[in-house]
């Protein structure tokens, strides 16, 4: 896939933009030479309620909430799933503007490559008109247990980036992230 690791990258959040923002669930695939070396999933306590809309998009409640840990509390594992991997998610700047965020507060600078899922399909499907992962799920008939659930869709990335590289081919997916990464080797 890339030349170096990769983590697959899924949130679930409360909602909020900004200071408010929380992450309620994480979901993380650690890819190494193309396979897979680690998998993470986790509710995230965000230390306020979860709006009714929420709720109903992702189906965890506010008593799922009760008893998950704290961000601070799985940070620590967290940075090291992460550690020197290359950042792909679908629309990588949403999910890592929360990791970014809530390890600052903890006093940590995080800024690994970033590679998005979005620019990816655009890129090398342009012949389709959307790309949002709910439309790329049903075009390429991707198989997901429970949609809107941290891990669940970061396996659908996960699947989509190994679908991508067998149908347009290897020197495609690479010439993509050369290009979002603005990086000659990958």
């Amino acid at each position: 896939m890339f030349s170096q690791p990769a983590v697959f990258v899924d949130i679930e959040t409360n909602g909020g933009n900004g200071p408010k923002g929380r992450i309620i669930e994480v979901g993380l695939i650690r890819v190494e030479d193309g396979e897979v070396v680690r998998e993470y999933k986790s509710l995230v306590n965000p230390g306020t309620g979860v709006p009714v809309w929420i709720e109903r998009l992702t189906g965890i409640r506010n008593s799922d909430l009760v008893g998950a840990p704290y961000f601070e509390d799985i940070a620590e594992e967290l940075r090291d799933i992460l550690g020197g991997a290359i950042f792909v998610a679908h629309n990588v700047r949403f999910d890592y503007s929360f990791f970014r965020s809530h390890f600052a507060a903890l006093g940590h600078d995080y800024k690994p490559k970033l590679f998005c899922t979005v620019r990816m399909s655009r890129g090398m499907y342009p012949e389709h008109k959307g790309h949002s992962l709910e439309k790329i799920i049903n075009r390429h008939n991707i198989a997901v247990e429970d949609r809107h659930r941290a891990y669940d869709d970061a396996r659908a990335i996960y699947e989509f980036a190994k679908l991508a590289i067998a149908e347009k081919g290897h020197d495609a997916f690479l010439a993509n992230a050369a290009l979002q990464m603005k990086t000659k080797t990958l």
